[in-house]
């Protein structure tokens, strides 16, 4: 169970530390970044979506920062467009290796203790389900679990994803266009970790008073 509870704060700490990296490597780039993006305008949503693929498969949240520099270059709706297609397509890519592979591939992707506790989450109606929980949860311990415990497929899973997700990425992308969109970022990154270690704290607190 100590070994248990150190992975997840472990894990915690590691995705709130990427997160503030990729800020404030964005922030220090963000004029060579825009500049790229100027003279490169197809390899630079070619190159965007790519890294919102790897974001939804493997690194939740490491391409907010991006997000911001995307809007200033395309304008609010594209870039909430463009960063929709590239977590939906990540999502399916996660969802076809659980899919395909199953837990030895996932194990070495994603804590698969996550994805046990995650499993509770599969209601019946899975549609209008995977709708809602792409707004809470994380994207890539969703689709991982959606592959490997569901029969749904993968075109119902493609829509129920990208309707899921597109809130989310037209709120950013317009957040992204304010004079403090990092601020905002950076405090939602930091607001969302600690209560994740709240939560995980009060979890483990209730099981140690059940024992």
């Amino acid at each position: 169970m100590a070994a248990s509870r150190r992975r997840e704060y472990i894990w915690l700490t590691t995705v709130g530390a990427v997160l503030i990296a990729a800020i404030v490597l964005v922030r220090t780039h963000e004029d060579s970044i825009k500049t790229f993006i100027d003279q490169n305008p197809f390899l630079g949503v070619v190159l965007y979506i790519v890294l919102n693929i790897l974001d939804a498969v493997l690194a939740p949240g490491a391409t907010l920062p991006l997000i911001p520099v995307a809007a200033h270059a395309w304008g609010p709706v594209p870039a909430a467009i463009v960063t929709t297609i590239g977590w939906t397509a990540g999502s399916l890519i996660a969802f076809l290796i659980a899919r395909r592979w199953g837990y030895p591939i996932v194990k070495k992707l994603t804590s698969v203790e996550r994805l046990r506790r995650m499993k509770k989450y599969i209601p019946e109606d899975l549609f209008w389900s995977i709708v809602l929980l792409r707004l809470v949860l994380p994207m890539d311990v969703m689709s991982y679990v959606l592959g490997l415990f569901t029969d749904i497929s993968w075109p119902r899973y493609v829509a129920a994803t990208a309707l899921g997700v597109a809130p989310s990425a037209f709120v950013l992308a317009y957040v992204g266009k304010l004079p403090n969109a990092y601020d905002f970022i950076t405090f939602g990154v930091g607001a969302g970790v600690v209560i994740a270690y709240v939560i995980v704290a009060r979890r483990r607190h209730r099981r140690r008073a059940a024992a």
